[in-house]
């Protein structure tokens, strides 16, 4: 069951296509759609919400909230809009680093010190408390961060919408829009970025129309190449990504659009720290969780110092869509698309010591159907240390299709309007995990000393004693579901009060193989779910409405426990009230609103029940155990995931839009949330939070001042933070533990101005103004009967970097 490939691994091959079928697009005419009388024909597209349809980080409406191009203030639903212009303003280069300008998320495990992200840390993204993994793109399911250049904005929907999106996690969804060909002008933006740590990007973004015989055409072409690093040794980095989208409109009511993208990134591995448990003189483990760096204890080993190789974490994929949208009449319209990507994460392929924090696939990089083979950081702190590293090998590989229809009918009357939209979807995945490495006693193992500035060796290719893991590797899932949705919005009272009521029937099936050689499956879940949602806006003034909402979600889970048993799917049911504000002509909008969401389903947590972990520490010596779980003891390595439990979610949030005059603008955002589990097959973890990551309080900003005269003007300065309080990391014997509240900042400075007759821009950036330090380990207490419960910093670096951008 090993996929196919369809991809062109080569970027650069498939780069040189796209700048092919753009150099055989580009004319000179702009497209002017004209009526028999020779007036501009405008046409609001329901399906598309326009780039220039926004002020500055503002954005009016907004795709995600009902399906439909639909007024914020009109929905029922707490909405933010991030612009490409702010993503611009701020170097925001993919979107998973936008989650730190929306108080109701908390982005987890981040490599804080790198702007590359291969991967939305797994379980690590917490939506008004909730873990959740994949997010959306133009409405269907996609998990990995993608180039912002790629995006012209990101649509944040806030609580369950199962309704919309057939199936949805219930803390809410995170919809990045895609750019597409932009008729009303042509233009082509490039751009230029060197940072102070020697990374640089280069980006176009070129759009060209033109009116043909059989209509019009138009073509768009994005392109980023940039090479990341950071203050840590050995951090070099690849970001390559690629768009080209084809629209031609063969009369004014009918668009056909075809999407072909591709993107690669990767990072070093391993540029973490390794870690220790804290021992007594007799070199015995004190079991009071402590966590001790390699750099605590060697003092002359500093924090950017690491063992890693040429061995690289990478993400590969690629996209492909057709879509057609048709006007039939001035209210009626239809959509229809069909879509195929596909994607290669690759976590390791080479030599590796599996430092923690920062090399993926550490979990099980040592360990295989062929015995054991200890990695990393062996015999701490004793004559006999060394640094054991090992070739190893652990991709994930996936295959996805989707396609689906929509259509929206417009129905006004004397006494009221109507917008009803009606649509089906499908959404397949095939999914597989491969994993390769040495068998137990390898004389290939690589040991090095416990120093800082050594050579690291890089051997080329894999040893001869390597092989691949098929005995528990191969590990399949073949995922998919098709949905079908209705929604009626409705305006009554002149307008004052609009209503959406939607309802939305899904099928999931999820069948998984933990043996891919395997013909007969080891698990085979299927449900179906109807999720209902109701929600009602009322304008209580002209300037402030009151809403209301209850709303579903419904989410299969690949989650297991440790013995690779399917947990059920997650079910959410919210009911969030709130208003909606719009004051001083303006000048103060936003959303401020009280939720709460209760989820079943799914696993939690719980630190006392048996594990694999367990099973293993059963059945070997006491030599064995010393060397695979060194320092531990069997009670270490409690805990499981659990099904039986029902999680409740509470919280206050607020979306501000300030504009204290015509040139500045704030954006404000804050979470209040408690997440408790409220049942529990456990009694005693009722009233305990589910999971490690999730944040009490938040507060997130960003403002930007432009000067438009006097002898700055074009001068633009900008600021951005995020005050995060303590993020919850666990119990340990009854203890639970935090990371202390951090605080960041990052600004900017542009200057728009004229260069060789073009406008253009010049803009610095300075990131992690504050130096806001990472926390890893847990300090040594010097005691059994303390738990460790402080932190170790590491400290972090502000980042600067110089852009230099034109439009032609």
């Amino acid at each position: 069951m090993i996929l196919k490939k369809f991809y062109l691994r080569d970027g650069h091959r498939l780069t040189l296509l796209y700048a092919t079928i753009l150099s055989l697009c580009i004319t000179s005419n702009v497209l002017n759609a004209q009526d028999d009388e020779g007036d501009v024909v405008y046409v609001l597209d329901p399906f598309t919400v326009s780039e220039t349809a926004t002020e500055g980080y503002i954005a009016s409406n907004s795709l995600a909230g009902t399906r439909s191009n639909t007024p914020i203030k009109d929905i029922p639903i707490n909405i933010q809009v991030f612009t490409s212009e702010l993503a611009d303003d701020f170097l925001i280069t993919n979107q998973v680093e936008l989650e730190r300008y929306n108080a109701a998320m908390v982005n987890g495990a981040a490599d804080v010190h790198s702007s590359n992200v291969i991967q939305q840390a797994y379980n690590n993204f917490f939506f008004r408390g909730f873990q959740q993994n994949w997010g959306l793109r133009d409405g269907v399911r996609q998990y990995d961060p993608v180039d912002m250049a790629g995006f012209s904005r990101v649509e944040v929907v806030k609580g369950p919408a199962a309704a919309l999106y057939g199936l949805a996690y219930p803390g809410g969804i995170m919809n990045s829009v895609t750019k597409t060909v932009d008729f009303s002008q042509n233009f082509a933006d490039l751009g230029l970025t060197l940072a102070s740590e020697g990374e640089y990007r280069a980006q176009v973004d070129a759009n060209f129309t033109s009116e043909v015989n059989l209509g019009s055409f138009g073509v768009r072409f994005v392109g980023v190449n940039s090479e990341t690093r950071d203050y840590r040794r050995n951090s070099e980095g690849t970001i390559q990504f690629s768009q080209v989208n084809l629209a031609w409109k063969p009369t004014q009511k009918t668009t056909l659009e075809f999407l072909l993208e591709y993107g690669y990134r990767d990072k070093t591995m391993g540029l973490g720290t390794f870690e220790t448990a804290e021992v007594d003189s007799q070199g015995n483990g004190l079991g009071n969780g402590a966590s001790i760096p390699i750099q605590i204890s060697h003092p002359d080993i500093p924090w950017d110092w690491n063992w890693s190789t040429d061995n690289v974490r990478s993400l590969e994929t690629s996209n492909m869509r057709f879509r057609v949208t048709h006007q039939f009449n001035h209210n009626f319209f239809v959509n229809a698309y069909w879509q195929y990507g596909d994607r290669d994460q690759v976590d390791s392929d080479g030599l590796n010591a599996a430092g923690m924090g920062g090399s993926a696939g550490n979990w099980d990089l040592g360990f295989s159907s062929r015995g054991g083979v200890a990695t990393g950081w062996l015999n701490p702190n004793t004559p006999e240390e060394r640094i054991a590293m090992h070739w190893h090998h652990r991709d994930w590989q996936n295959e996805m299709w989707a396609y689906g229809a929509t259509a929206v009918y417009e129905l006004n009357t004397n006494a009221f309007d109507n917008v009803f939209t009606v649509g089906a979807n499908a959404w397949s995945e095939d999914f597989i995990t491969f994993k390769g490495t040495v068998p137990e006693g390898s004389t290939s193992i690589v040991y090095l000393p416990v120093k800082a500035n050594i050579d690291i060796p890089t051997p080329i290719g894999p040893p001869t004693d390597y092989f691949m893991d098929t005995a528990g590797a191969y590990e399949t899932q073949d995922n998919s579901n098709d949905y079908y949705f209705a929604s009626w919005q409705a305006k009554f009272m002149d307008g004052r009060l609009k209503t959406n009521v939607a309802v939305n029937r899904a099928n999931f099936k999820l069948v998984q193989w933990a043996n891919g050689n395997s013909l007969v499956p080891d698990n085979v879940t299927e449900d179906s779910e109807t999720s209902p949602l109701y929600g009602v806006v009322f304008d209580v003034t002209d300037d402030i409405s009151l809403f209301a909402i209850q709303s579903t979600s419904l989410f299969p889970t690949s989650l297991r426990d440790s013995f690779q048993r399917q947990l059920p799917p997650l079910v959410g049911e919210s009911f969030e009230i709130g208003t909606k504000i719009d004051l001083m002509d303006g000048r103060v909008s936003g959303t401020i609103s009280y939720y709460t969401i209760t989820q079943e389903g799914g696993g939690v947590d719980d630190p006392d029940a048996f594990n694999l972990d367990q099973q293993i520490w059963d059945s070997l010596s006491p030599a064995e155990r010393a060397l695979r779980w060194p320092g531990l003891s069997r009670e270490d390595l409690a805990g499981d995931v659990v099904d039986g439990a029902e999680t409740e979610s509470k919280g206050f949030e607020a979306d501000l839009v300030l504009q204290p005059t015509r040139n500045w603008q704030i954006l404000l955002s804050y979470a209040h949330n408690k997440i408790k589990i409220s049942k529990h097959v456990n009694s005693a973890l009722v009233g305990d939070i589910p999971y490690e990551g999730p944040i009490e309080d938040q507060f997130s900003f960003l403002t930007k001042y432009s000067f438009t005269e006097g002898s700055a003007q074009g001068l633009s300065i900008g600021l951005g933070g995020q005050w995060a309080g303590k993020a919850y990391r666990g119990s340990h014997n009854g203890v639970d533990r935090y990371d202390p509240s951090t605080f960041y900042l990052e600004g900017f400075a542009g200057y728009k101005f004229d260069m060789f007759g073009y406008p253009a821009v010049l803009r610095l950036n300075i990131k992690n103004l504050t130096e806001q330090e990472a926390f890893v380990g847990w300090r040594a207490t010097g005691s059994s009967s303390v738990v460790a419960t402080q932190r170790y910093e590491v400290p972090t670096e502000r980042v600067y970097s110089l852009t230099l951008g034109i439009r032609f």
